[in-house]
């Protein structure tokens, strides 16, 4: 019973991941003085990275159900799509030539723009984070 819960969370927590691969992971603010605006996104699946978390999600949740249908062992094997997924985050972030070097600009006390990591970058990397832990907990309480 109880590895059929930690299968099950497996299963939950890689389809987050593969949802926040969808979801916008950084934007571009621009700040007239007091007034905030939030001018573009760019969702995970714009770049490689969010590829890469798209398919560590879907695989996660394949694993989950494979744990929950014959063995615990594929639960514990979720970890592996957890870390490549939370690799993939920090290479997001990682380059930063890319967003940094075309979208941050300002006008001394009068507007600056600036990219900023929006919350699918987050729920992907709290996923990961859980996925991770329940992987674990699959591994560790089998022992």
């Amino acid at each position: 019973m109880a590895g059929a819960l930690r299968a099950a969370g497996v299963i939950a927590a890689g389809f987050v991941l593969a949802v926040a691969a969808l979801l916008p992971w950084a934007g571009l603010t621009a700040e007239f003085g007091v007034i905030d605006a939030s001018l573009t996104a760019v969702r995970g699946v714009d770049e490689g990275p969010g590829w890469v978390v798209l398919g560590a999600g879907i695989a996660a949740m394949l694993l989950g159900v494979l744990g929950a249908m014959r063995n615990w062992l594929f639960t514990g094997l979720a970890i592996l799509p957890g870390a490549v997924a939370a690799f993939a985050l920090a290479m997001f972030l990682a380059d930063p030539r890319d967003l940094v070097s075309r979208l941050d600009f300002q006008v001394s006390g009068l507007l600056r723009v600036h990219p900023t990591v929006q919350y699918g970058w987050f729920a992907g990397l709290l996923a990961s984070v859980a996925l991770a832990v329940l992987a674990c907990a699959a591994l560790l309480r089998r022992r």
